[in-house]
């Protein structure tokens, strides 16, 4: 047998060697082929060959197979402290990182952030549970993937199907390089969207809508700024980019004042409050209203009185009435019923609605939104300073 002959034999029998024995890890934020080879003890060409990859493009939530058994060593903690002014918007820009994925590396309970924090860059060895989905009629990879801001190939690779799998309801998916807060999701994110006209840039898109390019491009996970006409994008309200800027001292919190006759829409447990939370529900953490739990027939009254402004399906908030009063708008969302029709007048206190789960909600519940001038606002201070006169 020629030198060349045994030197390939024993290339392949390493390899197969390295196969059976291989270990997989999940790609963090950052990582490339070159870093996890090196932290592995191998080099790319080997784990491109091991993985039967034709380039070296990572992406988060990948699982990379690693030879000879042993796993790679952990790089160390990459962190970064928290100067005066920073938002999560900021630092996950500079970073490459996702807000959310600062929220779950770091346990916080929404934005809110300190000057001389320090925050972790990546899981580190914490062990972060996956975002799992339930599948519904009519899901497929691909609206799956666009809702959560990945690709239909990465959904998937993440759970050994192929392009060509049809999804029953029921099924239960990973989402690649996302992770799960826990707790009850039955939240109905509904943020604000936009869509980009022609010529339209970040700059000008933060400027209209008094937020930040950062907060903009974090929020929907854009890796340039550059963006395209008909692109829909979610948009970060500037109130929530101010309450999240890490300042020194205390702030005081403006109230809105509350009509003297407002009244609780619906009795129940709050299941979400207003701004930015840990769940995860169709790719987007702020919510811009108050959840409040119930049973589907449950009656939802009007807040306050006012003119039905509209009444009808609306995406995400599904069957919606708007109540306007004033410079005011009040939303009840998710109804499984409506009772009121566009022009009609109620009095604070009437049924115009009954509880549901329709839209982008996982459970019966009423999402609650107060919108002055345009703006949504926390609807909690005002019920409860209207609950105490």
């Amino acid at each position: 047998m020629s030198a060349r002959r045994c030197a390939l034999t024993l290339s392949l029998c390493l390899l197969a060697a390295s196969v059976a024995s291989a270990q997989s890890v999940t790609v963090q934020p950052r990582d490339t082929l070159w870093s996890i080879a090196k932290r592995a003890g191998t080099d790319v060409a080997t784990l491109m060959q091991l993985n039967e990859l034709s380039s070296d493009q990572l992406r988060p939530g990948q699982i990379i197979k690693i030879p000879g058994g042993q796993e790679p060593a952990s790089e160390p903690a990459r962190t970064v402290t928290v100067r005066a002014g920073d938002t999560l918007y900021d630092i996950a820009l500079a970073n490459g990182v996702s807000v959310s994925d600062l929220i779950a590396f770091n346990d916080l309970d929404g934005t809110l952030i300190h000057p001389g924090q320090v925050l972790a860059l990546d899981a580190g060895d914490k062990e972060l549970e996956p975002l799992m989905v339930e599948i519904v009629s009519g899901d497929s990879l691909w609206s799956i993937a666009r809702s959560y801001g990945t690709t239909a190939q990465a959904l998937a690779d993440a759970n050994g199907l192929t392009l060509a799998t049809v999804l029953n309801p029921g099924y239960k998916l990973t989402i690649p390089g996302q992770y799960s807060a826990g707790g009850r999701d039955v939240g109905g994110a509904v943020p604000q969207t936009v869509t980009v006209q022609r010529g339209e840039t970040l700059w000008q898109l933060a400027s209209t809508h008094n937020t930040t390019v950062a907060a903009i491009v974090s929020a929907n996970g854009l890796k340039t700024e550059r963006i395209l006409a008909g692109q829909v994008l979610t948009i970060v309200p500037g109130s929530e980019v101010a309450a999240a800027r890490a300042v020194t001292g205390n702030i005081t919190p403006v109230v809105t004042a509350a009509p003297t006759a407002m009244r609780w829409p619906l009795v129940g447990t709050i299941t979400s409050r207003y701004g930015y939370r840990q769940l995860r529900i169709s790719g987007s953490n702020w919510h811009a209203g108050l959840d409040i739990d119930g049973n589907t027939g449950d009656p939802i009254v009007a807040a306050t009185s006012g003119k039905v402004t509209y009444s009808g399906w609306m995406g995400g908030y599904g069957n919606l009435v708007i109540v306007e009063s004033g410079s005011t708008e009040y939303y009840y969302g998710h109804a499984s019923q409506l009772l009121v029709s566009e022009g009609d007048w109620v009095e604070a206190g009437a049924t115009i609605a009954l509880v549901g789960s329709t839209g982008n909600s996982t459970g019966s519940h009423l999402h609650f939104e107060v919108r002055v001038d345009g703006d949504p606002v926390d609807p909690l201070p005002m019920l409860e300073a209207a609950a105490q006169r």
